[in-house]
Parts: structure tokens; C-alpha cells; sequence
């Protein structure tokens, strides 16, 4: 995959970084573009010699025991050259992302179809509102850049769930960890959101099991109210209500 340099990225990436409002973790987390014009064409010759092994080794089986001919992945049938074409887009993706990392075993199962964007960004700032967003970042008219560089309404979004043997993040012990791709067919693009939580180190030692899992029980949830942030949908909200419209900075 060809990494893009986003120029207007780069203060919303500055600003991915935080401590949470309960001040013993912090938040890491970073939005990169990716053009998949520039794809590693070793590695798809890899994955697709890798399908054609598992169908051989599937033939032997009877229809209820192949996966491969009954399960549909997040990406369509793998028996179809345009879904796996995605998957490869994905673990791409990823070995470019976290170059010390080797994401080539990687199965579609472990990734996600999401429901939609809109449900995504929902999920992904009630998240970062939760922890304590920090007023930079909501200023920051994070989704219109995004929107600008991918233009949601028109991607797929998927999620990745790493196991513990290739989740990058594993040596930090996050608390929590999300990794999202906005994929655009049309444009040949993915904006590929990952962040996480990490406990700081001094208080790491201190920290039971139940609070990493849970949190600060003492802490209420920030309750928050959705509201679309891609263009399309303001101007869907907009007319909807009969208002004049406007923009949403996170």
C-alpha cells in the first residue's frame, strides 16, 4: 500500500494523544491514508497461492465441513477474486502501518463488516468522549478532513480484532484498543483509524485486573447524544428538521 501524507491530518494526529480525564492512562491513537494503487503485489501473489492451497486441501471435505465454500466473510464469498482482493487491501494495510509486524496469516474472520460509517464515528467518538477528548481534538473538524480525503458515505468500514499473537498492541496491555479501515472502492483509498489506551507505567503496578477490565467504578459514563459528522448526512439532518444545517467539529 502507498502511504498518502495527509498534510491536514497531522495537527489531528498531534491531538490523538492525550491523557485520559481520570489522569492514570493515556490515549495514543492515529489516523493514516493509504492508496492500494501502490499495493505489495508479493503479497497478494502470497494470499491468493494461500487460497488456492486451502481449496485444494477443502476438497476432501463434505460441504458442511469446508468453511470455504460456506461461510461468507465480511467481504463476500472467498471463492469471489474481488473479496479476497479486500481482505488483501486490509492485511496491506496493516504490514505497512506497523512495518515490524507480519499480518500475512491473518484470516477474514478476524475482521468486521460495520454496520455503517455513521454508526462507526458514533462509536468512535462516544469512545474518546468518554476518556476525556481533549478540546484541540474536538475542534478540530476531525471527520470533515476525513471526509474530504475518503468521502464516507461512500466506504465500507470494517474493523479489525487481533487475537493476542497478532495484536501489535500486546506488549502495552492496553486497556482498549480499536482498529477501523474507511475503505473507498471508487477512490482506491483507505483511511485507516487505530487508537488505544494504555495504563501509565507507574501505575500500572498498582492496578487490579477488575480495574483494567472496567475502569474507574467511581467514574459515570459520558452519556452522549448522536449526531451525524459526514456532510451527506448533516444535509440529510438539515432537511430533515426543516434547519438551516451546519458542521459538527468532531
Amino acid at each position: 500500500m502507498k502511504y498518502l501524507d495527509i498534510e491536514s491530518l497531522r495537527a489531528i494526529n498531534s491531538s490523538l494523544s492525550f491523557p485520559t480525564s481520570s489522569g492514570d492512562r493515556h490515549v495514543l491513537g492515529r489516523i493514516e491514508t493509504y492508496s492500494s494503487a501502490g499495493a505489495d503485489k508479493k503479497l497478494y501473489r502470497y494470499l491468493e497461492h494461500k487460497h488456492q492451497e486451502d481449496l485444494r486441501e477443502a476438497e476432501g471435505l463434505s460441504p458442511e465441513q469446508s468453511s470455504l465454500t460456506n461461510t461468507v466473510s465480511p467481504f463476500g464469498p472467498l471463492t469471489e477474486a474481488a473479496s479476497r482482493k479486500v481482505l488483501f487491501y486490509l492485511i496491506a494495510t496493516l504490514n505497512a502501518s506497523f512495518p515490524d509486524y507480519e499480518f500475512s496469516s491473518l484470516s477474514a474472520d478476524q475482521f468486521t463488516k460495520e454496520p455503517s460509517p455513521d454508526a462507526t464515528i458514533k462509536s468512535i467518538g462516544t469512545t474518546l468522549l468518554n476518556v476525556g477528548c481533549p478540546a484541540k481534538l474536538k475542534a478540530s473538524r476531525m471527520w470533515d478532513c476525513i471526509d474530504d480525503i475518503i468521502n464516507i458515505d461512500e466506504c465500507d468500514v470494517y474493523s479489525y480484532t487481533p487475537s493476542n499473537e497478532s495484536d501489535p498492541y500486546e506488549d502495552e496491555g492496553p486497556v482498549w484498543s480499536f482498529n477501523y479501515f474507511f475503505f473507498n472502492k471508487n477512490l482506491k483509498r483507505i483511511v485507516f483509524f487505530t487508537c488505544r489506551c494504555i495504563s501509565n507505567l507507574d501505575e500500572l503496578e498498582n492496578t487490579s485486573d477488575q480495574e483494567l477490565i472496567f475502569g474507574d467504578l467511581h467514574d459515570e459514563p459520558v452519556e452522549t447524544e448522536f449526531y451525524p459528522t459526514s456532510r451527506y448526512a448533516l444535509r440529510e439532518m438539515s432537511i430533515g428538521s426543516g434547519g438551516s444545517g451546519g458542521s459538527l467539529g468532531f
